[in-house]
């Protein structure tokens, strides 16, 4: 802070009116010259922060509606047509993630079958276990 406190803007001022009131080669266009640009680059700078600071527009999602005839039959249709396409797509989902593993040098077919081994024999403790509750 040693450098501001031989600042003074008093100082600066009259320092800055003598200069142009002196006569020679200084002309206060070239002030002028050498200011513009300078405050178009803050003002610039400032407008940019303005743009910025404001929140991104809000998401709007839509929510699918049915008529209120709608019935049950025609709910569980929808249902299941929906769900078949979820089973879709996580198959090939699966499939870019096995062709993945081969083109990387994974053995796929030996991890799945032991993906499967380990499944039937949680799926075999969990009925053990009910079996024993049950009891």
């Amino acid at each position: 802070m040693s450098f501001f406190k031989d600042v003074s803007l008093k100082s600066a001022g009259s320092d800055l009116i003598g200069f142009l009131r002196t006569s020679g080669n200084h002309s206060p266009w070239l002030f002028l010259a050498a200011c513009v640009p300078t405050a178009i680059i803050i003002y610039t700078f400032y407008i940019d922060t303005l743009q910025k600071g404001k929140p991104p527009p809000r998401e709007i999602i839509y929510v699918e509606s049915w008529p209120a005839t709608r019935t049950i039959e025609e709910s569980k249709a929808a249902i299941a047509e929906r769900q078949k396409l979820k089973d879709e797509m996580i198959a090939r989902e699966k499939e870019a993630y096995k062709a993945f593993g081969r083109a990387v040098g994974m053995d796929v077919d030996r991890i799945e079958r032991e993906a499967l081994a380990e499944q039937a024999a949680q799926k075999a403790a969990q009925e053990k276990q009910d079996a024993g509750a049950v009891k």
